[in-house]
């Protein structure tokens, strides 16, 4: 029985070995495939923080830092092509691009993304001391290098530097540009100041008039009540112009003349730098330069 299933065994492997090492020694040789797959992961960008406010330059080199394409066009309704300087107003950002909406530098942003261009408003700081109108102009937008200062009195010298040397002692009389214009890139202003608060009617005027180049110092004052001793007929051939006797001890010169090099005469129009002065006329009568109904004019009293 032993024997048998040895032989049974003994067949089964040599059955084997011939299906293992049989076959047409000259059949080609099988074909080995080999399968490739490539999957290509793109990186997702960086989560980035809102830009506007900031200069349109910074806004583009933080997209192409957090891995976005950036693009820019002109929010406002105009063609000029945006700069780095312009301030980004709107952005757009999409699944790695970002489009920025930018206004020219120094404006202001406009309501919606294609609104039209607005500046900032110059406020009104005539009044106040040297140190809050710096500070309300500087808030509007300018910078304090463009504030300059100046005299509101030709005679008098004030300076940038006395005035930040004691800000709150100086008073703004007159400012350019005028308030409610705008502050456009470049805008520079203008502070014309007095020290403490008492300012003049005009910018450019003399604090004290003698030193005004025009200047002519009133006529001395006269007596006038001692020519009743001339006697009575003798003064009947002056006719109308001098009967109060106001002529007496007059030189002959009229202390202030006309352009043409004529004395003035009553009703004519007077200067305003005449304004309040007196002088002679032709005939030796004073006159007064004084304001009435039809203008400033000559008056004999």
């Amino acid at each position: 029985m032993t024997r048998g299933r040895s032989a049974v065994l003994g067949v089964l492997a040599v059955a084997l070995l011939g299906a293992c090492g049989g076959g047409d020694p000259q059949a080609e040789p099988r074909k080995t495939v080999t399968a490739t797959a490539t999957t290509t992961v793109t990186a997702q960008p960086e989560r980035m923080s809102s830009q506007k406010g900031t200069t349109l330059g910074k806004a583009r080199k933080a997209a192409e830092a957090a891995g976005y394409t950036a693009s820019a066009h002109n929010a406002s309704k105009g063609d000029a092509e945006p700069s780095g300087s312009w301030k980004v107003c709107f952005e757009d950002i999409g699944y790695g691009t970002v489009d920025y909406g930018a206004v020219e530098e120094g404006a202001l942003c406009p309501k919606k993304d294609g609104g039209p261009l607005t500046w900032p408003k110059t406020p009104d700081v005539t009044g106040t001391v040297y140190a809050k109108a710096v500070t309300a102009l500087t808030k509007a937008g300018l910078d304090e290098d463009d504030i300059s200062a100046g005299s509101a009195y030709r005679d008098v010298t004030v300076t940038a530097d006395d005035a930040e040397s004691d800000p709150d002692d100086y008073t703004v009389c007159f400012q350019s540009p005028k308030a409610g214009s705008d502050i456009k890139p470049g805008t520079k202003a203008e502070l014309t100041l007095v020290e403490g608060d008492s300012c003049p009617s005009a910018k450019g005027t003399y604090k004290d008039r003698k030193n005004d180049p025009d200047y002519t110092p009133p006529a001395p004052a006269r007596d006038s009540g001692t020519g009743s001793s001339s006697g009575g007929g003798s003064g009947s051939g002056s006719g109308g112009s001098g009967g109060s006797g106001d002529t007496g001890q007059w030189n002959g010169q009229c202390e202030l003349m006309s352009p043409a090099g004529n004395c003035y005469r009553a009703g004519q129009f007077c200067a305003n730098k005449h304004l309040g002065l007196q002088t002679h006329d032709a005939g030796g009568r004073i006159i007064y330069c004084k304001e009435r109904a039809d203008g400033q004019r000559w008056n004999y009293s």
